[in-house]
């Protein structure tokens, strides 16, 4: 019975494995029948697969209107990973199909010309993800979720060394655990999931805010992919909203306790080159009202520093367009 109890395995490992092979890879896959192996032939039938894959990677949106769509159609092999031929037997009408895997880098890259959102620097994912039985995932686990993110644009982080301090004040967006974790991580936007075999619970923590969702009826690889495909939805969202508005305005700044925050925070405005100019204009015993001029707009200015684990966003002020908190 041992060797049968192997070989059951091993074919059960094998399964997996390429079930996570084609999540990795789908999107930017495609198959174009072909009547022959020539060099004109080829070529256009880059420029068909590229034309199928970009669709895909828009949504099922035509891509033909996209500003970055004629340049790449100029010459699309720049843009193919590899390629390989197969024979089909007359399937699809031609005795050929060829293969091609386009660069997911690329492709993100032609997507983004023209659109200030998709050309937005967008911030890296710290995911923190257990099974049912309480184990942190590490990043062999969740590759299905890593490359639908990548797909999105977004690059995910594991808690270094499987763990992660205080999780459960992570899930509930407690500002000093998201800053503590920014300021390890380099990101204040969190995926906290429970990843059970049919199930998922999600909570994004971004922007000060939380958001959670669940996931079932799929296998675990379809659940991770579902689960990056709508925290990338929400964090489009936000990102957009921060694309607009002024670049300039009144910032209201709380959670300033002593001279060393306040020499902090100045000194995050002052050292940032986009700013043109900052200056107090009140104050409280809990926050400074500053002003502050920019050539970015002053939303996505200061969601941008959240990265850095001492300005978070906060509930509106008074007189201010902005809101944020200062965490030591």
């Amino acid at each position: 019975m041992r060797p049968v109890r192997l070989i059951v395995s091993m074919m059960l490992l094998l399964a997996a494995s390429l079930g996570v092979a084609v999540a990795q890879t789908t999107i930017y896959t495609v198959a174009v029948p072909v009547p022959d192996t020539s060099a004109s032939v080829r070529d256009q039938a880059f420029a068909n697969g590229l034309t199928q894959v970009l669709a895909r990677a828009s949504n099922g949106a035509d891509p033909r209107g996209k500003p970055g769509y004629a340049d790449a159609m100029k010459q699309p092999g720049g843009l193919v990973q590899q390629y390989h031929y197969s024979r089909t037997g007359g399937a699809n009408g031609a005795p050929l199909s060829l293969e091609i895997v386009f660069d997911p880098g690329a492709i993100r890259r032609v997507l983004a010309v023209g659109d200030a959102t998709a050309a937005a620097p967008k911030p890296s994912v710290l995911v923190v993800a257990r099974d049912a039985s309480g184990k942190l995932l590490g990043q062999q686990d969740i590759v299905p979720l890593a490359q639908m993110a990548d797909t999105r644009g977004y690059q995910v982080v594991v808690p270094k060394d499987g763990t992660i301090a205080d999780p459960a004040a992570l899930a509930s967006g407690d500002a000093a655990a998201v800053a503590a974790a920014a300021r390890q991580y380099n990101t204040a936007v969190v995926l906290v999931g429970k990843i059970g075999d049919d199930q998922t619970d999600w909570t994004l923590v971004s922007a000060g805010r939380t958001t959670s969702w669940k996931d079932s009826g799929e296998a675990r690889a379809a659940l991770l992919s579902n689960g990056a495909n709508a925290m990338a939805d929400k964090l489009d969202r936000q990102l957009a909203a921060t694309q607009g508005g002024s670049t300039s305005g009144k910032v209201w700044v709380s959670g300033l306790h002593s001279a060393a925050d306040y020499a902090g925070l100045l000194s995050t405005f002052q050292n940032d080159p986009s700013v043109k100019s900052v200056a107090p204009i009140g104050a409280t015993a809990d926050g400074v009202m500053l002003t502050v001029n920019a050539t970015t707009p002053l939303a996505r200015l200061v969601a941008g520093y959240a990265a850095g684990g001492h300005i978070l966003a906060a509930d509106g002020h008074d007189g201010a367009d902005l809101a944020v908190r200062w965490v030591p």
